[in-house]
């Protein structure tokens, strides 16, 4: 076969039950659908390894099919062990032309959790949600992460109110910081150890989720990318095709139920608003409106942090999440922000 020509594959049902994804019940209403179509030229001498975050299946989303056109000598769906967050895995051979497209057609709904009908507390936590209690090395529970969960949480007695009080207090004390390269590393315990809680949304959300995982109540990331303007304000989303940059880290925290949160988008809501008062009536509405719900921009890729993609990487090193690209040139990584911003593009298009 001639290595210049596009290479096509669709990948449909089969593939997704390779990931184990499960079988769930959609509501029909709030809904959107996109095709994100991700495209690469890797401009590299040497065998080239690309491992790619894929749109994971959720009771608010559904990946319905992917295809892949590209140079690449090998393509496979997988998952990692821990957090079984799906991965496109693709190598291209040593001397051939390096490039790549894979078109995502993805269905997702808003999310909007009525907070009168969840328990006060966990009385049952289920093992795989307690996954989610434990640290990482970018999220740890002890030390000094402890001793502010404390303070934050100090005379309140139910989970609810802990993880509201934790919430309110990261919204008051964090700001977004837009000279913070791409989302932000959320290493929880240098922001903390530092007294700077300036930060991007994997910085603010990451230390939402430890504290939270802190006072005993489970709690993750969930890394993805934005694909379209957000109807509550551009300020928090306008993308428009062209969603390259678009990477967006949210949370959840557990009540007897998965309940989004989203504290960073609260702080990028003020900057780019500029909005001098936190006490702003806006501000109010978003702040309410991200303890418990979500907007419909956002498509998701999984809860990984601090783990080992599938298959591992050449050193055996672990990686801090699978937001953006990943990829190997004879064996060394390539940096992630070059890859993602200068060598790849991410397009939307509305279905």
């Amino acid at each position: 076969m001639d290595r210049r020509n596009f290479i096509k594959l669709s990948v449909g049902s089969l593939a997704l039950s390779v990931l184990n994804f499960p079988q769930l019940s959609f509501s029909s209403t709030n809904k959107e659908r996109v095709k994100l179509i991700y495209s690469a030229k890797l401009p590299y001498e040497g065998k080239v390894r690309l491992w790619l975050p894929v749109p994971m299946n959720t009771d608010y989303q559904r990946l319905l099919s992917l295809e892949i056109k590209g140079t690449h000598s090998l393509n496979r769906l997988t998952k990692d062990a821990v957090y079984s967050a799906p991965i496109l895995y693709l190598e291209f051979p040593d001397k051939n032309e390096k490039q790549v497209e894979v078109i995502f057609d993805v269905e997702f709904w808003s999310r909007n959790v009525d907070l009168k009908k969840l328990p006060k507390n966990n009385t049952h936590i289920p093992s795989e949600v307690a996954l989610y209690l434990k640290p990482t090395k970018h999220i740890p529970t002890d030390g000094i992460v402890k001793e502010y969960a404390d303070k934050i949480t100090k005379g309140l007695s139910t989970d609810y109110s802990k993880v509201r009080a934790i919430y309110d207090w990261v919204v008051d004390n964090t700001f977004r910081d837009p000279k913070v390269l791409g989302c932000g590393t959320g290493d929880v315990k240098a922001m903390l150890e530092s007294g700077y809680f300036g930060g991007k949304c994997t910085d603010i959300n990451s230390l939402f989720v430890a504290l939270c995982r802190a006072s005993g109540i489970p709690a993750r990331e969930i890394f993805g990318i934005r694909v379209k303007a957000s109807s509550l304000s551009k300020g928090i989303s306008n993308v428009a095709g062209d969603a390259t940059k678009a990477q967006h880290c949210r949370a959840e925290f557990w009540l007897g139920q998965w309940v989004p949160a989203d504290p960073a988008d609260v702080r990028k809501f003020i900057l780019e608003e500029k909005i001098d008062s936190i006490k702003d009536e806006r501000v109010k509405f978003i702040r309410e409106f991200m303890f418990g719900g979500w907007d419909l921009h956002w498509v998701a890729f999984n809860y990984a942090r601090d783990f080992e993609p599938e298959p591992p990487l050449s050193s055996r090193e672990t990686i801090n999440e699978l937001m953006y690209p990943i990829a190997e040139v004879s064996g060394k990584l390539v940096d992630k922000y070059k890859l993602t911003f200068q060598q790849s593009k991410y397009r939307v298009e509305v279905v």
